[in-house]
This record gives C-alpha cells, sequence and structure tokens, in this order.
C-alpha cells in the first residue's frame, strides 16, 4: 500500500512540475497570453524567451520585443510575409520600419486596433499594399507620408480614426479604392502632389475633419466615385484640367465648398450626384463639350447664382439634375435638347423671365418646372408630345399660353395646377386627346376655352377653381368624357356651360358600346395568375398602376389579385384576368380574352424594365388595319424616348 502511495505522489508531483515549466516560464512577460499576442514558431525563428524573429523578405527580418511590445522590422526591398494579416494580433506600442524596406506587404497589420502610437515610415519606401493598415484605429499623430512613395494601394489605412492630420508624399501617383475612407480625425488641410495620377473609389470618403481649399492638380486624369464625398472642405475646389468626366457623387454632401465651380474643359459626362449637397455660392460654369448631366448631379446646390447656362453640345438632362437650387436667376436651355426630365428644375425658386424651351423637344417630364417663377408667356415648341405630371405646378408668374403645338398629344395631372396668372383665352390643338386630373385647376385669369376636334377625355376638376370660365365650347363632333357639376370632382367650376353641336355623341357612350360588342366569351377566371415563388419579374406587377402614354394617357392599368383593372379617366372601365410566367425569357403579360384599351383590344402585353421605370408595351392593329403601339409605364413619359 505504501509503495502505492509513494507511486501516486511522484506522479502529482510531476504533473505540478509539467504545470509550472508551460505556464510559470510566461511569468517575466507580464502575463502575456496567446489570445493576447500569439506568437507562431517558424522554421528558422529564435525562441528566446521574451522576443520572437522571423523573416518577411528576402532580405528582410522582423522581432517582436514581448516586454516592450515593440516590432522592428530591417533590411532591404519589397516586404513579403509568409502569412496572411500577419501581425494583426499583435499587441504593438511601437512599430519600427528601418530605411531600406521599399514595400508594406498587404494585410500586414488588418485591423490591428492594438497597434498605437505614431506612424513612422522610412524614406526609401515605394509603395504600401491592400489592406496594410486597414482599420487600425490605434494609430494616433500626424500621418505622413514619405516623398518617394508612389502608391498607397486599395484600402491601406480605410478607418485609421486615430490620425489627427495627413501629409501626403511629393511622389505620389496613385491613392487606391477607399485608401483614407473614414479617417475621421483627419484635420486641417489635404494637399494633393503634383504628379498625381489617380484617386480611386471613395479615396477620402468622410473625412469630415478636412478642411481649406481643394486643389486637384492637372494631372489626375482618373477619379472614382465618392472620392471626396462627404468631406469638409471649406474653400474652394478646383478641379483637374485632366479629367472628361466627374463621376458618381464624387463631391456629393460636400456642404462647405464656397466660390465658384468651374467644370474644366475637357469633361464630357457629369455623374449621378456628383455635387448633390453642395455649398458653392459662386457661379457654375458648364463647358463647352459637355454632352450628359446625369441624375441629381447638382441637387440642392441652393447657393448657386447668376444665369444657369447649359452648353448646346448637352444632349441629355437626367432627373433632379438641378432640383432645388433656388439661387439661380435665368435658364438657358440647350438649343438640341430633346427630353427634359422629372424633376430636372424643381423648386429652383430664383428662376425668372421668360421661359424658352427649344425646337425639336419631345417631352417636358413630371415636376420638370414646378414651383419656378418664370414670367411671361410660355410657347411651347412645335413637336412636343408631352407636357407631364405637375410639370409647371404653381408656377404663378405664367401669363399665357398662346397657340399650343398641333404635335401635343396629352397635359398630364396637375400639370398647370395654381398657375394663378394665366389669363385669356386657352385652345387646345385638334391634335391633344388627353387633359389629366386638377391640369389647370385655380388658374382663375382663364376668360374662355375651346377644346379641340380629337379630345376624348379631361379629368376630374381639370378646369376646378378656373371662376373667370362661364362656358367651354367643344369644337369636334364627340363630346370629351369630362366630370358633370353632378359627380363629386366636376372638370369644370360651377355654373360653367358646355357648348357642344346639337345631338353631338359623346366619347364615353362610344366605348361602352365598343366595349360591350366586342366582349369576348368567359373571362378566364381559372388562369394561373401569381404564385408564391422566389422574386420574378412578375412581382414587379404586384399591386403597381401603370399609365398609358401618347394619346392613351388616360388610361390605368391595375394588376390586382390575378386581375387587371382598366380605368379611362380615373372611371373603371374594364377588367381581365392574366397569366404570366416568372420564367418566360420573354416576359409577356398574357390577358386572357383581352381588355378594351378605349377602342382597341389588347390580349397581350410585354414587359420590361427600365432604368427609370417599369414600362407594359401592347403591339396591335388599328381599325384601318395600320400597326399600332400602347405603352403603359410607372414613371415619367421621357423614360420611353432614352434609347430613341
Amino acid at each position: 500500500m505504501l509503495h502505492k502511495a509513494g507511486k501516486r505522489i511522484l506522479i502529482v508531483l510531476g504533473i505540478l512540475a509539467m504545470l509550472l515549466y508551460l505556464f510559470g516560464c510566461r511569468s517575466g512577460t507580464d502575463g502575456l497570453q496567446p489570445a493576447e499576442d500569439p506568437v507562431q514558431e517558424e522554421s528558422g525563428q529564435s525562441t528566446a524567451r521574451n522576443v520572437v524573429r522571423g523573416s518577411c523578405g528576402e532580405h528582410m527580418t522582423w522581432e517582436y520585443d514581448r516586454i516592450s511590445k515593440t516590432l522592428s522590422i530591417s533590411g532591404s526591398g519589397d516586404m513579403v510575409t509568409p502569412e496572411r494579416f500577419m501581425w494583426s494580433d499583435y499587441v504593438i506600442k511601437k512599430l519600427v520600419i528601418s530605411e531600406g524596406v521599399t514595400s508594406i506587404a498587404a494585410d500586414a497589420f488588418y485591423s490591428n486596433h492594438r497597434l498605437t502610437g505614431e506612424l513612422q515610415l522610412p524614406d526609401s519606401l515605394k509603395s504600401i499594399g491592400d489592406f496594410a493598415f486597414y482599420g487600425c484605429s490605434g494609430l494616433s499623430g500626424t500621418l505622413t507620408l514619405p516623398d518617394g512613395l508612389e502608391t498607397v494601394a486599395d484600402y491601406a489605412f480605410t478607418d485609421c480614426s486615430g490620425f489627427s492630420g495627413i501629409r501626403l508624399s511629393q511622389g505620389l501617383k496613385s491613392i487606391g479604392r477607399e485608401a483614407f475612407s473614414g479617417c475621421s480625425g483627419f484635420r486641417g488641410d489635404l494637399v494633393l502632389p503634383e504628379g498625381l495620377e489617380s484617386l480611386g473609389f471613395c479615396a477620402f470618403y468622410q473625412c469630415e475633419g478636412l478642411r481649406g481649399d481643394l486643389l486637384i492638380p492637372d494631372t489626375v486624369t482618373e477619379m472614382g466615385s465618392y472620392a471626396f464625398s462627404q468631406c469638409g472642405f471649406d474653400g474652394v475646389l478646383r478641379l483637374s484640367a485632366g479629367l472628361t468626366e466627374i463621376p458618381y457623387a464624387c463631391f456629393n454632401s460636400t456642404e462647405s465648398f464656397h466660390g465658384d465651380l468651374i467644370i474644366p474643359p475637357g469633361v464630357r459626362q457629369i455623374g449621378f450626384q456628383a455635387f448633390d449637397g453642395g455649398g458653392f455660392d459662386g457661379s457654375l460654369r458648364l463647358p463647352e463639350g459637355l454632352e450628359r448631366i446625369d441624375d441629381y448631379a447638382f441637387r440642392g446646390c441652393k447657393l448657386l447664382q447668376g444665369p444657369l447656362e447649359i452648353p448646346d453640345t448637352v444632349t441629355e438632362i437626367g432627373v433632379g439634375a438641378f432640383e432645388s437650387c433656388e439661387s439661380f436667376r435665368s435658364l438657358k436651355l440647350p438649343a438640341g435638347l430633346r427630353l427634359i426630365s422629372r424633376s430636372s428644375f424643381r423648386s429652383c425658386k430664383g428662376l425668372s423671365g421668360p421661359l424658352e424651351l427649344p425646337e425639336g423637344l419631345l417631352v417636358i417630364g413630371d415636376d420638370a418646372f414646378a414651383r419656378t417663377g418664370f414670367t411671361g408667356e410660355l410657347r411651347l415648341p412645335e413637336g412636343l408630345r408631352s407636357v407631364g405630371r405637375g410639370s409647371f405646378f404653381q408656377c404663378a408668374e405664367l401669363t399665357a399660353l398662346p397657340d399650343l403645338p398641333e404635335s401635343l398629344e396629352h397635359i398630364q395631372d396637375l400639370a398647370f395646377f395654381g398657375c394663378t396668372g394665366l389669363a385669356g383665352a386657352l385652345t387646345i390643338p385638334d391634335g391633344l386627346y388627353v387633359i389629366g386630373e386638377d391640369a389647370f385647376s385655380g388658374c382663375s385669369g382663364l376668360s374662355s376655352l375651346s377644346l379641340g376636334a380629337n379630345l376624348r377625355s379631361m379629368g376630374p376638376g381639370a378646369f376646378a377653381g378656373c371662376d373667370g370660365l362661364e362656358s367651354v365650347t367643344v369644337l369636334g363632333e364627340i363630346v370629351p368624357d369630362y366630370y358633370g357639376q353632378d359627380e363629386k370632382e366636376p372638370s369644370f367650376p360651377a355654373g360653367c356651360r358646355v357648348d357642344a353641336a346639337p345631338g353631338a355623341r359623346e366619347y364615353r357612350q362610344i366605348w361602352e358600346r365598343e366595349k360591350q360588342e366586342s366582349a369576348p366569351g368567359p373571362d378566364g377566371e381559372g388562369l394561373e395568375a401569381e404564385r408564391d415563388v422566389p422574386y420574378y419579374w412578375t412581382d414587379s406587377l404586384r399591386g403597381e398602376e401603370f399609365r398609358g402614354a401618347g394619346i392613351y394617357a388616360d388610361v390605368r392599368l391595375q394588376f390586382s389579385e390575378g386581375r387587371i383593372l382598366v380605368s379611362v379617366n380615373g372611371r373603371p372601365f374594364d377588367e381581365t384576368a392574366f397569366s404570366a410566367d416568372p420564367n418566360d425569357e420573354d416576359q409577356r403579360v398574357l390577358c386572357g380574352p383581352g381588355f378594351l384599351c378605349r377602342d382597341l383590344r389588347v390580349t397581350e402585353l410585354q414587359y420590361e424594365q427600365g432604368k427609370e421605370s417599369r414600362i407594359l408595351t401592347a403591339e396591335l392593329t388599328d381599325s384601318r388595319g395600320q400597326p399600332c403601339r400602347i405603352r403603359f409605364l410607372t414613371g415619367s413619359e421621357e423614360a420611353l424616348y432614352r434609347s430613341e
């Protein structure tokens, strides 16, 4: 028994000795634990008690002192780390990189929040790799990049929020994607060196503490989207003469810039939201040769002032391009402009004087000039087809609409709502088919109204509040559909008389008779319409309303629970079951027995997802045997003409 007990004691003592060896030897290193500061032994490196060494390049070594938390890198040439995220988990209070080192490897210190202090980089350094110091938020002081440095690669210093300033290398050629994005601690000026060639996507995104002027040298030929978005510069902006494009959101939400905004002569395109919300308070100078101003490019630049002169070389002005630019005083549109997009100049309250629209204009988009201050007569050019919804909403200083063009097919809902200055006679041309809901509501100065021969419908409240109208003359043989005094929202003010030829027929009666005579058999209630499937193109139909275009602007299609509900001039008119296969590459909507679109029966629709709108197209043959097309869309009508 004693022999066995002694044996047990020896075993216990052996275990205690082993534990003491394993853990006791770390007692001299401040209790450093692997989870805190993992140090991996590698082939050929020293395993001295408080120092770990290894190689990180052909002629380069590293040494880490566990006591002082110092990492020293010495040698020459490019850094090549044997593993990714080489020092990401080390506690580093001091980083020493010796002269001779020419590059910092990718991911070398990735997301090391315990790398602290100021970063001293050697003059021999030529490049800093992708993600090299990404997320190293413990670094502090001014980040000084040595003058021999040429490349700061993608994400090199992203979210290094502890830096208090930045000095760029005088030899710098390239700044990568998000290289300094989120360095919110930067304060003071940013001096971009002559010789810099490219600035990547989000290069300085959200560097809110940067101040002063931003002078982009003429050597810069490439600049990424969001490059200076949400920066705090409070001086002037000078753009590089080497640019051909101002990219997507490059300077959006830079609210503290001031002075003139001068676009260089070589720029051909100004991108989406490029200067959205900018604080510039001088003039805007756009160069001859500019071709496109994309959506919301200058939206909310409320302090830009003086005349807004858009060169004749511009062929496209995007959605909301100058929306809420409140301080411009006059507008010159390019001579060759075909489309004015939705909300292009909405709420440009300072615009005044006559509005001259270019010949060749096809569409004025929804809300295009809403709440602007243009004065005098508004002459719509021959060739114009569409005046969009709310396009001149509350333009109270307009005084007359003389000689509306024969090419005009419709005037959409709210188009001239609240244009209280419009006065005198208004003649609707024979080519116009539809006047929308509240289109001229509140135009109290109108004194007479003549309706052209082909007008099909006038929406509810179309001329409500036009108290100067005592009578309306119908020039055609058929009276258009309108809302009478016995309905909820009459098209004309109380007491207004509608004068038509004795015995004249009404379009509404003709459409109802056509619907009854052409009604097919069973409406296909058994058709499989909508199924519970992952998202497909068919999901874009559910609950959506599509507006007719052109001469069918008063027709609406509503998709609901496997059926298409059709209204004309706001009145329920027809309905049918539909089917649509989510896997159909042709994206066809089969309309069962079909529905009547005023006077033509539609049995199939083709779906298309456009940039600004969803579109349905019906290819038909009219009563004369001629091919025709009816289109329906969810957005503003200029979307139909983008590719033409």
